[in-house]
């Protein structure tokens, strides 16, 4: 009877190996994308996002989202700045996800 418990704890592994992957699967499943840049900025405030505008990247706090600019505070390498952006202007942001 003592070689069951070594074969069980082999079948649970296995078995546990096999559920674990499905599960992070159905857990990335549930992130969805934002609609839009507002939308993304706006779900970021208190967030350090960088935002690309005429091919530039322009990396900060996101501070406020109202009408159609965007307040970035803390902007890297400048200290003492902020920056007020047009959110039409945007073309991509990014920002840590995980």
């Amino acid at each position: 009877m003592k070689s069951i418990k070594p074969v069980a704890a082999l079948l649970l592994t296995v078995v546990l190996g096999a559920v674990a992957p499905q599960a992070v699967v159905a857990q990335d499943a549930k992130v969805a994308a934002p609609a839009s840049i507002r939308e993304a900025l706006t779900g970021q405030i208190g967030k350090r996002v960088a935002v690309r505008v005429e091919s530039q990247d322009i990396e900060g706090t996101v501070a406020a989202v109202s009408g159609d600019t965007v307040l970035l505070t803390k902007i890297a390498g400048k200290d003492f700045y902020d920056s007020v952006v047009a959110i039409a202007k945007i073309s991509a942001v990014t920002y840590k996800a995980r």
